[in-house]
């Protein structure tokens, strides 16, 4: 089996749920427990060898560096009206030593395919790594969008912190239909280091959004690519990107230079050819 397999989005996920399920589990574990191992789904996408170190820390009952463990607290816990410290977080795993062992034994299997990636340029103070994945939850965290005192989502396709002078772009690409001639994809990589980008419908370029990426970097603002292939997936972070040209208004359509070109297994998945 593999372990997609074992953690599924929809349905009994986890180790320890499906062998409560079939009957063999000798105590009855906690509805915490329970919780946990459902929830662990959500961690298959982790890549970079920082955020498996520190999964392998929770485990062992040990603090990961801040702000990296509440980013993991909180994409493990998915409640949005559970609003809390890191600290908090780990005392009530350190309560399921049944959830911990299983966390243990799913961190052992992602290190065998992680990475050391370098720091994402332009957020080296944040615990987020260039190319590596993320659930919308761990980026919005790392930032400080979401913090132990608040946890507001963020709906949009957009998201500029005015603290860091920095906007972040979240792209979801449609591929499922494939590459045809009547297909215009709005977005997409056009070599790996090219990104055409196409502003949110309401962007004009004489003001706000609109005018904001035009006069980049010259107001003091950057902005930063964040790009999955369909709902549901993890965002890989692309990094920082720079206007080289645009045209069009209400929207804007966009041709953004990457600081660091696209590896070339994102540009496979990005590049509007994939599949074809």
């Amino acid at each position: 089996l593999e372990l997609d397999d074992i953690y599924r989005p929809q349905g009994p996920s986890g180790w320890l749920t499906l062998q409560h399920q079939a009957g063999l589990m000798v105590a009855e574990p906690s509805p915490e427990s329970l919780y946990f191992s459902g929830r662990l789904h959500s961690l298959l996408h982790v890549d970079d060898v920082e955020r498996v170190r520190a999964l392998q820390s929770l485990a062992e009952g040990a603090m990961p560096h801040e702000p990296l463990a509440q980013c993991l607290a909180y994409q493990i816990d998915a409640d949005r009206t559970r609003v809390g410290s890191a600290a908090a977080f780990m005392v009530r795993l350190r309560q399921e030593p049944a959830a911990c062992q299983e966390l243990q034994q799913l961190a052992a299997l992602l290190e065998l395919r992680a990475r050391a990636l370098p720091a994402l340029p332009g957020l080296e103070d944040t615990p987020l790594r260039l190319h590596a994945r993320y659930a919308m939850r761990e980026i919005l965290t790392a930032v400080g969008w979401l913090t132990a005192e608040k946890r507001t989502p963020a709906t949009s396709g957009v998201l500029p912190i005015t603290g860091r002078r920095t906007e972040l772009l979240f792209v979801t690409l449609d591929k499922s239909q494939g590459f045809n001639d009547r297909t215009a994809y709005r977005d997409h990589a056009i070599d790996p280091g090219h990104f055409h980008w196409q502003s949110q419908n309401s962007a004009r370029r004489d003001r706000g959004a609109g005018q904001r990426y035009l006069d980049a970097p010259g107001n003091g603002w950057q902005f930063q690519l964040f790009v999955r292939e369909r709902p549901g997936n993890a965002y890989a972070a692309c990094g920082p990107v720079r206007l080289v040209s645009a045209e069009g208004d209400k929207p804007i359509s966009i041709v953004w230079q990457l600081a660091s070109p696209l590896p070339a297994r994102l540009f496979s998945s990005f590049s509007v050819l994939r599949g074809a």
